[in-house]
């Protein structure tokens, strides 16, 4: 026969009772009078700590006042209501309440989702100064995996592997130096953060939330971020990407988080071993777009840009690539509108706008990394080398720079050499064009 302990009946009583309020006593355990069934509780129970954790299933009946919530321990300074503006589920990612009756309370690496991160132009989003919430004096603050022969071989593997996710959240070059500096020992993590510490997908903690929202000047904003499972950087951490929010005051490119949330592809992409993922970032560094930036002129482009940031896809499948070759209106047009809109002759441009497989997008005839100016020799559409660029294989075989002169002038202008030909312009007149 099935018995339920005690301790759990009355944990599972107790959360039941609260769950049930939270969802306005829809679900009758017994009838009046009648003994309730231990069996229910525990049904409910466990439905509760498999259901989303919601802010109203928390205050609506036990913690009303988050604020005088106790303390879930001793040595630390901690308060509820300092918490009273974050989602429940963002240090609380399950039900804390366990079937087993203990209190599942927030790791120190979910606090540091937060504590000490600098957020972006916001600057610092909440301390990071150990005595502003260990009672427990810094020195003595040692976690239950370190071993009292640090100097020895213990820390040597730890800190190759995890130092960015686990270590940095304490440690950094200077935490290192007190004894290396003594010993002639050299070394520096072996990532690319260096010695910042990098929370992984912490971020998300806030981010995952559908109403995390903020009222602008044109309505309510969501800053909620999808797509990240989906997309081909599914494994990269948010702080890779998202280099101004860090744990440390290195300084940041520009003072636009998109902008250098944009250029950050090229940290992974510009040493990349396989030669299709680095060349687009060398090719960027001579465009007009990278001159652009440089010069502080932050409209310009970026890879992120253009390529996206949460929802970047694998270009492995055919499909894909027709994908990204009909998306020139998001990647080009957003900023090239009015080139977009002379785009309408009848072989080129009305054919792409009509989702024709194997009409050109816009960087078929402008290039895609190393865009330059048609006034630039090297520019794939400088009247130079235009014919070669329609002449290029799936298209015009056997362009010439003539040929390509007379099909520029019709591509981007058809709207102008309609108004000059008096026939079509007669034609147009009668058709009330």
């Amino acid at each position: 026969m099935y018995r339920v302990r005690p301790g759990r009946l009355l944990a599972c009583a107790l959360a039941a009772a609260a769950f049930l309020a939270a969802l306005g006593g829809g679900v009758a355990l017994a009838a009046e009078g009648e003994d309730l069934d231990p069996m229910v509780f525990e049904d409910v129970f466990l439905q509760l700590q498999n259901t989303p954790v919601y802010k109203d299933a928390c205050t609506k009946t036990c913690h009303g006042n988050i604020a005088k919530t106790n303390n879930y321990s001793s040595e630390i300074i901690f308060q509820h209501g300092y918490h009273q503006l974050v989602a429940c589920n963002s240090c609380h990612p399950r039900f804390p309440h366990r079937a087993d009756t203990t209190i599942e309370r927030p790791t120190m690496q979910g606090c540091f989702d937060c504590h000490g991160l600098r957020h972006g132009p916001m600057g610092t989003l909440a301390s990071d100064e150990c005595n502003d919430c260990h009672m427990t004096p810094k020195e003595r603050l040692r976690p239950a995996f370190h071993t009292f022969d640090w100097s020895g071989k213990p820390h040597v593997a730890p800190a190759e592997k995890e130092f960015n996710t686990r270590c940095a959240m304490c440690h950094d070059k200077a935490s290192c130096d007190d004894c290396h500096v003594a010993e002639g020992v050299r070394w520096a993590p072996p990532v690319e953060n260096g010695w910042s510490y990098d929370s992984g997908d912490g971020c998300q903690s806030c981010h995952a939330n559908a109403g995390l929202t903020k009222q602008q000047s044109g309505g309510s904003k969501s800053y909620e971020v999808l797509g990240i499972d989906e997309s081909v950087h599914s494994d990269v951490t948010c702080g890779q990407c998202h280099t101004d929010y860090r744990y440390d005051d290195e300084p940041s490119k520009t003072q636009v988080w998109s902008v250098n949330a944009g250029l950050s592809c090229i940290n992974c992409h510009e040493d990349n071993k396989e030669k299709a993922k680095a060349d687009p970032v060398h090719l960027y560094d001579d465009s007009v777009h990278a001159e652009a930036i440089e010069k502080g002129d932050y409209e310009s482009a970026t890879c992120g840009s253009c390529h996206g940031g949460h929802f970047i896809y694998a270009l492995d499948t055919d499909a894909a690539k027709q994908r990204m070759h009909l998306s020139a209106y998001r990647v080009c047009a957003r900023c090239h509108n009015e080139e977009y809109g002379t785009y309408d002759d009848y072989y080129h441009g009305k054919a792409y706008k009509a989702n024709t497989p194997d009409a050109p997008s816009c960087w078929d005839c402008h290039k895609a990394h190393d865009v330059l100016p048609s006034s630039n020799p090297s520019s794939s559409v400088n009247a130079a080398n235009v014919g070669e660029t329609c002449g290029q294989p799936g298209c015009h075989k056997g362009s010439n720079e003539e040929f390509g002169a007379e099909a520029a002038a019709l591509i981007h202008e058809k709207s102008n050499v309609t108004e000059e030909n008096p026939i079509l312009s007669f034609i147009n007149s009668l058709r009330g064009q």
